[in-house]
């Protein structure tokens, strides 16, 4: 058991110490869906465990979503003589490279290579075994490259096309910045401390709410943020009388803590309802002790999608948190 412990030890510290970056300027724009991925991998060595652990990896379920979804989709698997144009312009790459020189597993990064945004991993490792090995122990940090991939090219996006106005308005009311797209409007609250934002297809819609608390103590609990924001959400009525949002007690609390451009957030998943009408959906929340240590300022990004699947709107949403300053 020592020894088992001692390699993945040393296995996940080889991770961290293999990933350089590159990053090269591609002439190409990617193709594809967002949390799409492509993987190449000689064919004689995707069968059995290796071929699992990246299906693990890559599709093992999202958390918070009332829908079970994978955190990517595996479009295609290929070995590197039957990669095609349009592969190449896949936006997520994971290569897998089997050469018994190779010392021990190894992991490298680059960016933009055939196209842009783009992120590729490729892993090196001198057999299936110890591949297999090594992507069992490093899924969470592997998943974690793509996600930053993903993050930054929905955030560069929206960048480009976000509301002044409406940032405006949001560090006026949070004092904090924070990109707000130019599709969103602002809704009206009876709430005055709330603050919300919309932005509604014919199927579906995306919700921002912001607002800061009084608290008495330093420390944040799940419980605590979760009251604040029943609190909140239980001013806004539904379509029908007499109804109202509020957190789904059925759905779980999965509780993080997260540093976002140098301050602690304490992340929330979990799930909203509309009391008395059929309208829910997941939510992520961010909760930050602000500089006077007596108010919190809480984020949440909520999604209504009941006909379609819910990762990607709801990632593009809660990337935003991430533009925060």
């Amino acid at each position: 058991m020592k020894r088992i412990t001692t390699l993945i030890v040393a296995l996940v510290a080889l991770f961290f110490a293999s990933c350089t970056p590159r990053t090269t300027i591609a002439p190409k724009t990617t193709d594809g869906k967002p949390y799409d991925i492509i993987v190449i991998c000689p064919n004689d060595a995707w069968h059995g465990e290796l071929s699992m652990a990246v299906c693990d990896m890559l599709e093992e379920d999202a958390p918070g979503l009332t829908r079970p979804q994978g955190y990517f989709n595996i479009v295609k698997q290929c070995n590197d003589k039957a990669l095609t144009e349009i592969d190449r312009k896949m936006g997520n790459i994971l290569r897998i490279s089997i050469d018994p020189g190779v010392v021990s597993p190894a992991t490298m990064v680059a960016y933009n290579v055939y196209a842009r945004p783009q992120t590729m991993v490729t892993i090196q490792a001198p057999s299936a075994a110890s591949a297999t090995l090594y992507i069992e122990h490093s899924s969470e940090a592997i998943r974690d490259i793509f996600e930053r991939g993903e993050r930054e090219a929905s955030n560069n996006y929206y960048r480009a096309g976000a509301s002044q106005q409406l940032m405006d308005d949001f560090k006026k009311h949070t004092g904090y910045s924070m990109v707000i797209p130019s599709n969103y409007y602002k809704a009206t609250t009876r709430d005055k401390s709330l603050l919300w934002y919309i932005r509604d297809y014919t199927k579906k819609a995306q919700y921002i709410f912001a607002f800061s608390s009084d608290i008495d103590d330093n420390e944040l609990s799940p419980e605590w943020i979760v009251r604040q924001i029943a609190n909140k959400l239980y001013t806004i009525p539904g379509e029908i009388a007499g109804s109202y949002m509020s957190i789904n007690d059925d759905g779980p609390i999965i509780a993080d803590q997260v540093d976002v451009n140098g301050r602690s957030f304490t992340e929330l998943r979990g799930w909203w309802a509309v009391k008395g009408d059929f309208m829910g959906g997941p939510f992520v929340s961010y909760s930050t002790l602000d500089a006077d240590m007596e108010h919190v300022t809480t984020i949440v990004f909520a999604l209504y999608a009941p006909e379609e699947g819910q990762r990607n709107p709801l990632r593009e949403l809660e990337h935003l948190i991430y533009t925060i300053k």
